[in-house]
Order: C-alpha cells, then sequence, then structure tokens
C-alpha cells in the first residue's frame, strides 16, 4: 500500500519509502493493544515522516488530499504518530522562545510548565514530553502579558488539535494566576523588621523607667539635715 501512495505523491526515493513501511509497521505494533486503526491517513503521514528524514520536500496539499484530514487535524495527528514512534526531538521552552522571539518569558514559562507537571502527577497520567505542554505554557504567559507572537506557529509546534490545545493553555492560565495569588498571600518574615519593633518597645520601656524615676525624685521633699539633727539630740537628751 505504501509504494502505492509513495508513486501517487511522487516519492521516488526507496529508502524513503523502505522507512516509511518501517514506521508503519512500529506504529501497528505500538498500537495494537489499543485497538487503534492503521489506515491511508497514517500510512500517508508515515510516507511525510520519512521524506523529512530523507531531508526531502513531499507535496504538502496531495498529501493532505490523500490523508482526508484538513492542515489541523494533519498537523495534530503527525504529532501523534511521532510521539507514539519516539521521533519527536526535545524541544525546550526556551527554544520555543526563542524562535518566536519572546526569551523573557523563557522562565516564567519553564515554572509555570514545572508547576502543571507537578499537579498533573497527582491526578491522571499524562505524557509530559508532549511538545503540546510547553507549547501551551509560553501561550498561556504571551496572552497573560499580552505579547504579540505568531500564535499559529506556536500551535503548529503543539501538535495539538485546536480544541484541545486551547483547552490546555486555558487550565494553563487558570493555574498561573493561582500561582501569582499564593504569592501575595503567603506572609512574609522580615528580620529587620523585627528588630526594629523590639528597638522601638525598649526604647519605651527605658523611657517609662526614666519618667517614674524622675517622678519618684520629685515626691521627696527637701531636707534640712543640720534641723533634723538638732532634733534628734533633744530628743536623745529628753529621754
Amino acid at each position: 500500500m505504501i509504494p502505492e501512495l509513495a508513486k501517487r505523491l511522487g516519492v521516488a526515493s526507496e529508502k524513503a519509502i523502505r522507512k516509511a513501511e518501517e514506521y508503519e509497521r512500529l506504529l501497528r505494533l505500538k498500537t495494537a493493544a489499543s485497538g487503534f486503526h492503521v489506515g491511508v491517513t497514517q500510512m500517508v503521514i508515515c510516507l511525510d515522516l520519512a521524506v523529512s528524514d530523507e531531508n526531502q520536500v513531499l507535496d504538502k496539499e496531495l498529501s493532505l488530499k490523500l490523508s482526508g484530514l484538513k492542515k489541523p487535524a494533519y498537523s495534530a495527528t503527525k504529532q501523534t504518530i511521532k510521539q507514539v514512534l519516539c521521533l519527536n526531538k526535545d524541544i525546550s521552552i526556551k527554544d520555543v522562545c526563542v524562535q518566536l522571539g519572546c526569551p523573557e518569558i523563557a522562565s516564567d514559562a519553564n515554572n509555570l510548565f514545572a508547576k502543571y507537571c507537578k499537579q498533573a502527577s497527582c491526578g491522571q497520567e499524562q505524557n509530559m514530553d508532549h511538545p503540546g505542554f510547553k507549547a501551551a505554557a509560553v501561550m498561556s504567559l504571551s496572552k497573560l502579558k499580552k505579547l504579540r507572537l505568531d500564535r499559529v506557529r506556536l500551535h503548529e509546534l503543539s501538535g495539538l488539535k485546536k480544541s484541545v490545545f486551547d483547552k490546555l493553555v486555558h487550565s494553563m492560565v487558570a493555574l498561573n494566576k493561582d500561582m501569582k495569588q499564593e504569592m501575595v498571600s503567603k506572609p512574609k518574615a522580615s528580620k529587620r523588621t523585627h528588630n526594629f519593633a523590639e528597638a522601638v518597645e525598649a526604647r519605651a520601656t527605658a523611657m517609662d523607667e526614666e519618667n517614674r524615676m524622675r517622678d519618684a525624685e520629685q515626691q521627696v521633699p527637701d531636707i534640712d539635715f543640720a534641723e533634723w539633727k538638732r532634733r534628734m539630740l533633744e530628743e536623745a537628751n529628753n529621754a
């Protein structure tokens, strides 16, 4: 079947055809347990991947026509097959940001992605290596910061259907807002403030003690020691 499709698509490279057949065989093996059906659509994409590996060009319009898919669905299916066959190159968030001209949000996007991974690990199993999660983190930050970037290109990098990608972006936007709220509500201990408060309290205590002693001194009457001595002698003589 693949050689016939290759002929219709104008693929003459025997090496590319053999590689496409190998991709199809692996795809069938890896999806057999799930009951996934490998049909013409998947064969066309296997040819697409094999031709790309050989640095050759495939007729995109004809590929879409033979696959029976529209461009967004074709891209998403292609990404899924690459994921199943372990053909995805490990692309970092920094790489995505550089490609799209927004390197300033790479750090925040990485933090958001890490937080999402941690949250997802507590729930259902998800393949966090899928580029869709990283693309969604970048998209979320671009929305929050109102940055202008090629969102069509970013969606293509995600390899997800638009509805799935939009839902993922929405959840990450909400998560980012929660992260900011946690930072605002978290109490901050300040050693400098604590020392200042102690100093103020100590100074106030000292001032109170000074005032108390001064008041006590003012209440003691002045004593005429000469008169006191004379009176004491008289009392002694009369005794």
